[in-house]
């Protein structure tokens, strides 16, 4: 068998610039190891003497070992001579001289040495023979024809020798011997053009990176010159648009004869839609502009009162059935994109259905917001729904009968990209489609009930001073519901607007919505799984202003006064009369 049977393989051919990279890696990494074994390549030879000593080997092993000093010497002088930067055929030449001659002298060894050891001594050298060979192979099969430059030298020697002495020899180690140097040999070959073949396709893999690269940075560029462009042709088209508006409310109906208001009437029908483009594309433009999300909380029923009138006069002029289901739930999100959301779904299901009716449901799905939007339209062609979310995708199937640019879609897609919300749709043909979007904002709890909060026992109002310009606004957090009753009949006859506010995580998220404003906050230290400082600091940030505070506590640690100093926190202890507690509140607002 040829050690150079190649396989073929499909990697594409190096050119120059690869090929000189290839070499310059290859001379790296076995200049590397050449260095790092010269201790090793000086240490072995001066191991001999004691090995040898007791062995009459005349002066053939001075004359060895003289040899093996000159051929060490010349092996660091070729060594420190490489210089990277250098032609790489001259280093490798200087490479394979230097590894070369050192293992032509452990060679010679085989005839000056080996003829005069007995069989122990020759098995010992044996063993220093292939330990030097699998030793070298380590370090340069990387390039073969260095290893080959290391390797030959030894074992040519040794099959001379063999040849020499064959009725001395040990047949089966000498076998053995050589099968070894055959497969080494046969293993530095293959792992040399191994180790190329994967420098080849390493090269490939970086080529078409940076192909992608490239064809990345074009699609960036694409897609920034195309957000200019809408942006600045929506900017510049809305311009005259208001114009023709404003021209348009202007003209009186009364004033034109019934053939010119129906030509009116249409001319004024394509202007709604050039306005709903120009508002599309608008939405558009925000979004890739990456304007941050501004989340808060809100109630799902007061976003709702501002879009249900207008398309609920859309689908009366359709004669279609529109319907919200939901909970009254307060949300913690962006409520301008919740409702881009509802308005780019609602007004597709309200465009594409011409009987039957629109049903939109809002519920809750493990503590977070979930829209349905469903219709009994025409439904979404399967071949159309890897493409929705495209935008200015419009099917062939409604193009001709519906307006539009194909964004909204595409608008829905995007916002829940930025919210990490997800949308599916389930359609079937001439029955409906249903868009379920799934999205990140908070459900944290119901909307406040319009009737009055009353006293449990008494049913009395809670809080019951008529708010004025000049009312005092006073929030109290206190878990025993006897002082919070003495708190709030109090203050209230003193004229004080009070705001009772809960310690319960989700109630307290809740109660905020509800507090226009707080002139002083007076609370309780422990107050279950949080404390008082907790909530003042919630408070603080949720009217970002240092509203004055007071902690009413029997708690006197002594590390709980620094900590309310450096909160700017007030502290009055347990027990003190209520009177006192009124006075020191009225000193700290005045």
């Amino acid at each position: 068998m040829s050690f150079f049977n190649d396989q073929s393989d499909s990697t594409e051919p190096m050119d120059s610039r690869q090929v000189q990279q290839v070499a310059l890696e290859k001379i790296s990494y076995m200049h590397g190891f050449a260095k790092t074994s010269t201790p090793a390549t000086i240490i072995a030879p001066l191991l001999c003497i004691p090995l040898f000593d007791s062995v009459d080997l005349g002066s053939n092993f001075h004359i060895w070992l003289g040899m093996m000093v000159v051929a060490v010497m010349v092996r660091i002088f070729l060594i420190r001579s490489i210089r990277l930067d250098d032609n790489a055929a001259t280093n490798f030449a200087k490479l394979n001289w230097a590894v070369g001659i050192v293992t032509s002298v452990w060679g010679l060894g085989w005839l000056m040495l080996v003829p005069g050891m007995d069989p122990v001594n020759y098995l010992i050298y044996q063993v220093i023979s292939l330990t030097v060979l699998f030793v070298g192979m380590v370090g340069y099969c990387v390039h073969w024809k260095t290893f080959f430059s290391f390797a030959l030298p030894l074992k040519i020697t040794e099959l001379l020798f063999i040849i020499i002495h064959s009725q001395f020899i040990i047949w089966p180690i000498a076998i053995g011997s050589l099968v070894n140097f055959y497969l080494a040999l046969k293993m530095g070959f293959f792992f040399s053009k191994s180790w190329e073949k994967s420098m080849a396709l390493r090269f490939k893999n970086e080529k078409l990176f940076d192909q992608l690269v490239q064809e990345k940075n074009v699609s960036v560029a694409a897609n920034i010159a195309k957000s200019e462009f809408i942006a600045t042709a929506s900017h510049d088209l809305r311009q005259p648009m208001q114009a023709i508006n404003i021209f348009v409310e202007l003209l009186n109906l009364n004033n034109l004869k019934e053939v010119e208001k129906s030509i009116f009437q249409k001319m004024r029908c394509s202007i709604t839609v050039l306005n709903k483009m120009f508002n599309t594309l608008l939405d558009i433009s925000k979004l890739d502009s990456k304007m941050d999300t501004a989340y808060a909380t809100f109630e799902l029923d007061a976003m709702l009162d501002d879009l249900i009138p207008s398309f609920q006069q859309l689908a009366a002029e359709k004669k279609l059935d529109l319907r919200f289901d939901h909970e009254h739930f307060m949300i913690h999100g962006d409520a301008n994109l919740l409702s881009q959301l509802l308005i780019n779904l609602l007004s597709n299901a309200l465009q594409y259905t011409t009987s039957g009716s629109v049903k939109v449901n809002f519920s809750n799905d493990q503590g977070k917001l979930v829209l349905t939007v469903s219709d009994t339209g025409c439904g979404i062609p399967e071949e159309d729904l890897p493409f929705i979310y495209k935008e200015f995708f419009r099917s062939q199937r409604s193009r001709p009968q519906h307006d539009g640019l194909g964004l909204g879609l595409s608008i829905v897609s995007r916002i829940l990209h930025r919210t990490g919300g997800s949308v599916s749709v389930e359609t079937e043909k001439d029955k409906g489609t249903v868009f379920t979007v799934h999205t990140h904002f908070d459900i944290t709890g119901m909307a406040a009930d319009s009737t009055p909060q009353l006293d449990p026992d008494t049913q009395a109002p809670l809080t019951s001073a008529k708010e004025s310009p000049d009312s005092l606004h006073l929030g109290i957090l206190e878990n025993d519901s006897a002082l919070m009753y003495a708190y709030l009949e109090f203050f209230v006859s003193q004229g004080y607007v009070v705001h009772p506010i809960p310690h319960e995580e989700a109630e307290f998220k809740h109660a905020l919505m509800t507090i226009p404003k707080l002139d002083f906050i007076l609370s309780d230290y422990r107050l279950g799984d949080k404390d008082g400082i907790y909530f003042i600091e919630q408070l603080r940030e949720e009217f970002n202003q240092a509203i004055p505070a007071c902690i009413v506590t029997a708690d006197t640690a002594p590390q709980h006064l620094t900590l309310f100093k450096q909160l700017d926190i007030e502290v009055l202890y347990k027990p003190m009369d209520i009177a006192s507690i009124a006075k020191f509140v009225g000193n700290r607002i005045g």
